[in-house]
């Protein structure tokens, strides 16, 4: 059974469980079929109800021979302790002697040629083989390894049954039966070839072997004799067997009696009661009771949701306020029909037929004497309705208005002949990708009611969904309801539904469906609810499609609703309808004669039986009419007008204002009276007219609502978001919290206020999560993983340098310039302001060796003053030893320039003043090595040097080297002087201030020049190092080059690898030590000699070879 035929056979059902369970009887007769233990069990499991007496549940199933244990895959969880202490007849049968090992040695993986193997595996062992693994949520792979001896024998026996011994012993009875014709061929004694043809003959006329079979006796091979009788049944007994069932859901039959036809009477049944066991209300007594029979019988006459009628009373409202106001159409009246389509599509297109055809002559475009004068057909809410509905309509050109949705369908056969009592279907998905980007939900799941629709999203849809960074778990269908030995296949097709959509890690859900989704997803969540599957996994958000309603079927007026608590659904946009209500409130049986629907509405909703058809002693009360529709739960029918309602009411009315503009556009020929009448009934009788007038259909509604149609047909509107609450009661309101309006800007598409939203009890009222995974915590971003959707992903701490301050971020990001990551890379922090100061331990420190070495040359040059006539002080150039004492004496000084916070005129004299001071003293030392050279050469007789030895040869050298380097950072000054700067990237931590040097290029030229000086100088002296010792200082001016470049060289690689402040203190040392080299080396001899040894420091030493 499909559709809402389900809902019936579920009412039906229900119906029989009050009256087993509501009777005073304890054994019931079960005469069924094989399948009925499913059937049955799944009814006791699903209707049962809390009102009914514990001790009235407890029956005694007698079961006929013909039934036998079934069950299917989603009953595995299922109890069966309700046929505990159960009586069965069974055929008399033995245990087969090599049948359980045959069975047990059965495998997937050896029996190739069993078609049926494979698929009684994967139900037996709840598992999928790895080629036709296509359900990535199925949580095992069959191996074809797994043992039946492991099975509990409520899914499958291993011990031979009843109908099992029979198929062996009707096996046997046929081998027989075939050996009597062969035996029976070999009697006629014709030779072997005459004897072989007679047995092909006989194949070929298996009629024949009637005769024997009748004839057939023999013995089993557990010594059964087995025969037939006269009119071919078995003649054999019965064996009365006694059901004993285990917590585990396990049982065993036990026999405790047997009945023989061929003894006497008295000995016709024989059973052991003492060996019985009965169902544990009854505590082991065997009670006297009386025997009722139920013939259980499915009467499938009513098909009724009682939520759906509220549609009825909309159309004849709407039918009633226009016949009521003059100005709409007046001297006209309104009226209507109303039909079911049973949920059928056959059904549905038989219907539209009917509109073509004369009344009750059901022939096609064969239509007259009809003075109903149909101008328009409202139609929903399935989308199969609307289709079946059109394929026939269309045709015709008949005008349709749809409501609930709006199927796909040619464009331009709906515009022309079918209207939309509905929006656009884009902009319900586009509300939906938008209301699942408010909320942050990437991972989701859908459930379309039909496999087109399914297709449909996944090839148009999904898409649009992806780009927009939303995933999709599950894209399933809801499985159609059916009745009889189908229900059990629909049963378990909804556990697997039931076990993905649970078990998925998505709490956000959307049910693309229609209206009667909600009966079959009530009774699947109820009936399928595992205690495996953890609590928080079954909380999920429902996000529900305009076309879907809430509708509701007598058997689940007590079952709960909580599930639907904080689930979201899309509405038609709708208005309160003033008087509806009120309307509806005063409808009662007694007086609606007319309304062939309201007595099955009525029995339903109040769950009663009009006297007039009481057949059913059990009844528990009946109808008087006068019952209040206002007292009843929202959750069996509703007083307030729904979005269908409220679109068949606008339909009705669009349908009267094109009737209107059709009367006002006939009454413009002007004519008479008489003609314009005549007009109006020919346009009646062709309501192909009313097309036009219905596209061009505007008004306001008594709600204040502008109803009009779009291009296409369908409505121009939008839609309402509600949200659910749920009472214990079993009631529920829906609370609009946003809205989505198509005609406005895209930011204010949708709105919607989070904070008057409820969610599911799970959640404590915060916002539910519905990700892939936990979302990336700060510090971390996000990375995809191969092989899974894009919103499912591995979180990765950001790199060196980098921060993630929000959750979830695709990439971190480098904080600015001025600030730095913390240690947990979720935040910056300011960076600290540094220079090399005088405050500072590194600082103190060089200042100190400054002040030592300044110190040292001053007395260096106060002692060369004191003793400037003394031989050795005369010998040395007093000019030049001063000149160069001064300079090494600024050289320390000028670092004092490089200590402290960078200013405009510290960064102009850093490099300069060092520059100049240090090329003055290595011009110095120039002078004094080449003055060395020349005075050795100048006592050669008749020597041209002597002219040179002298002021001249210093002066000639120091001033030309010492200007070339001034010119040489002027141009520097000039062009790209060096400025204060900040160094944000060298420290991570921490702002250095610096001196930027403006160009590097003159930087290394000024480094350059004096690395030329220092060439020039270590050249000459190194050359001049043999010259007799009296004279010679070539040797010093050697060694202190050797220090001054050994510092200089090891500076370059030290200031590239240092960073900060410590550049800057690098560069200090490094001038402090070449300068202190320098004065060391070239100075500390000769004031040892004046100072300590006064003795050296006389003429005659120095002119001594």
């Amino acid at each position: 059974m499909y559709g809402n035929l389900a809902a019936e056979m579920m009412e039906e059902a229900d119906k029989i469980y009050k009256v087993m369970m509501g009777s005073t009887v304890i054994a019931v007769i079960l005469n069924a079929e094989i399948t009925t233990i499913v059937t049955l069990r799944i009814m006791i499991y699903v209707l049962d109800a809390d009102d009914i007496p514990k001790e009235r549940k407890a029956k005694v199933w007698i079961m006929a021979a013909q039934m036998d244990f079934t069950s299917i895959l989603m009953q595995r969880h299922l109890p069966i302790d309700f046929i505990h202490g159960a009586l069965s007849l069974a055929i008399h049968s033995k245990e087969l002697p090599g049948f359980q090992k045959f069975m047990w040695k059965r495998s997937p993986n050896f029996e190739k040629e069993d078609g049926f193997i494979g698929d009684f595996w994967k139900d037996a062992f709840d598992c999928s083989f790895p080629g036709e693994m296509t359900d990535r949520n199925a949580e095992r792979f069959c191996t074809g390894e797994e043992k039946l001896k492991t099975l509990p024998n409520s899914l499958f026996e291993t011990t031979v049954r009843g109908h099992s011994y029979s198929i062996y012993n009707a096996v046997y009875a046929v081998a027989h039966a075939l050996r009597a014709i062969r035996s029976h061929s070999y009697k006629f004694k014709e030779g072997q070839l005459i004897d072989e043809r007679r047995w092909k003959v006989f194949l070929q006329s298996p009629w024949q072997l009637n005769h024997f079979l009748q004839q057939v006796s023999f013995h089993n091979d557990v010594g059964e004799e087995i025969s037939f009788g006269p009119n071919g049944q078995l003649v054999t007994g019965i064996d009365i067997l006694n059901w004993v069932t285990f917590p585990n859901k396990s049982f065993q039959r036990v026999q405790v009696g047997k009945i023989d036809p061929m003894a006497p009477p008295d000995k016709f049944l024989t059973i052991s009661a003492k060996d019985a066991v009965w169902p544990f209300m009854f505590n082991q007594q065997c009670l006297v009771i009386k025997q009722k029979y139920i013939d259980i019988v499915y009467n499938i006459h009513r098909r009724f949701l009682t939520h759906n009628y509220q549609h009825n009373l909309a159309l004849a409202f709407a039918v009633e306020e226009i016949n009521e106001n003059s100005e709409i159409l007046p001297n006209v009246t309104l009226g209507f029909y109303i039909t079911t389509d049973y949920f059928d599509d056959i059904t549905t297109y038989h219907l539209a037929m009917e509109f073509l055809s004369t009344k009750d002559k059901f022939i096609p475009n064969y239509k007259c004497n009809d003075q109903t004068n149909t101008v328009a057909v409202i139609g929903g809410p399935r989308t199969k309705t609307c289709v079946n509905m059109a394929t026939a309509l269309c045709n015709y050109k008949f005008p349709q208005i749809t409501y609930g949705s709006a199927p796909l369908m040619d464009k331009e056969t709906a515009a022309h002949f079918v209207k939309w009592m509905f929006p656009d279907e884009i902009h319900q998905l586009k509300g939906i990708l938008y209301l699942l980007l408010h909320f942050g939900w990437t991972w989701a799941g859908l459930i379309s009611l039909y496999e087109e629709d399914r297709e449909r999203f996944i090839q148009k849809s999904l898409s649009m969904f992806s780009e927009r960074g939303i995933c999709f778990d599950f894209i399933e269908c809801i499985p159609q309801m059916t009745y009889g030995n189908l229900v059990a296949e629909m049963m378990e097709q909804a556990d697997k539904l039931y076990k993905v959509i649970m078990g998925s890690t998505v709490t956000a859900v959307i049910l693309n469906a229609e209206i009667t989704t909600i009966v079959i997803l009530r009774i699947m969540i109820y009936v399928l609810d595992a205690d495996d599957i953890p609590k928080e996994r079954k909380a999920k958000v429902w996000i529900m499609a305009a076309q879907m309603d809430f509708t509701s079927i007598l058997m689940q007026r007590h079952l709960p609703i909580d599930f639907l608590h904080g689930a979201l659904s899309f509405a038609i946009h709708s208005k309160a309808l003033i008087g509806f209500q009120k309307f509806m409130w005063k409808r009662s049986p007694n007086f609606e004669r007319e309304d062939g629907f309201i007595r099955d509405f009525w029995k339903n909703v109040f769950d009663c039986s009009f006297p007039s058809e009481m057949t059913d002693r059990n009844a528990e009360k009946s109808c008087t009419g006068e019952e209040k529709l206002e007292t009843l739960p929202n959750s069996v029918f509703e007083t307030t007008v729904s979005g269908h309602s409220y679109s068949i009411y606008n339909a009705v009315y669009a349908v009267a204002h094109a009737l209107r503009a059709i009367r006002s556009h006939t009454s413009k020929f002007k004519e008479g009276p008489i003609i314009d009448e005549r007009r109006w009934k020919i346009l009646l009788q062709s309501p192909w007219q009313l097309h036009h007038f219905l596209q061009q259909v505007s008004f306001n509604n008594s709600a204040g609502e502008e109803i009009s149609f779009g291009p296409n047909g369908e409505l121009v509107t939008g839609f309402d978001i509600l949200n659910w609450v749920t009472f214990p009661n079993t009631s529920f309101l829906r609370v609009q919290v946003g809205k989505i309006d198509p005609r406005a800007p895209l930011d204010k598409f949708l709105t919607i206020s989070v904070k008057d939203a409820v969610w599911p009890l799970t959640f404590n009222q915060t916002l539910p999560l519905s990700i892939c995974n936990k979302k990336c915590p700060l510090g971390h971003s996000k990375i995809k993983v191969e092989g899974k959707l894009s919103c499912c992903y591995d979180c990765r701490r950001c790199p060196e340098g980098k921060i993630a301050d929000q959750m979830d971020l695709n990439d971190c990001f480098s904080c600015p310039e001025d600030q730095y990551p913390n240690k947990d890379r979720d935040s910056c922090l300011q960076k600290n302001i540094t220079y090399l100061t005088y405050q500072e331990p590194l600082g103190i420190s060089l200042l100190v060796i400054a002040v030592f070495l300044s110190f040292i040359s001053v007395l260096a040059l106060g002692i060369f003053i004191k003793h400037q006539n003394t031989p050795i002080v005369k010998a040395n150039n007093r000019n030049l030893t001063y000149s160069l004492l001064i300079a090494l004496l600024l050289s320390f000084l000028c670092t004092f320039l490089f200590i402290g916070q960078p200013d405009k005129v510290k960064c102009l004299m850093q490099q300069t003043a060092f520059g100049i001071i240090f090329s003055v003293a290595l011009s110095c030392i120039l002078g004094k090595t080449a003055i060395v050279v020349l005075a050795f050469m100048a006592t050669k007789p008749d020597s041209k040097m002597r002219k040179w030895v002298g002021k001249r040869l210093a002066l000639s050298i120091v001033l030309p080297c010492s200007m070339v380097q001034f010119a040489i950072c002027l141009a520097w000054l000039t062009t790209f002087p060096p400025f204060p700067d900040s160094d944000m990237h060298s420290m991570a931590e921490e702002i250095v201030l610096q001196c930027n040097e403006g160009s590097t290029t003159m930087f290394y030229t000024v480094f350059g020049f004096m690395g030329f000086l220092t060439a020039v100088s270590f050249t000459i002296a190194f050359l001049a190092r043999n010259l007799p010792d009296s004279f010679n200082e070539a040797k010093f001016i050697t060694f202190s080059m050797l220090v001054f470049c050994s510092v200089w060289i090891l500076f370059v690689p030290t200031y590239l690898s240092t960073k900060g402040k410590y550049m800057v203190a690098v560069e200090i040392f490094s001038i402090l030590t070449s300068a202190a080299g320098l004065l060391g080396c070239i100075f500390s001899p000769k004031c040892y000699i004046i100072i300590l040894r006064p003795d050296l420091n006389k003429k005659e030493q120095l002119i001594k070879k």
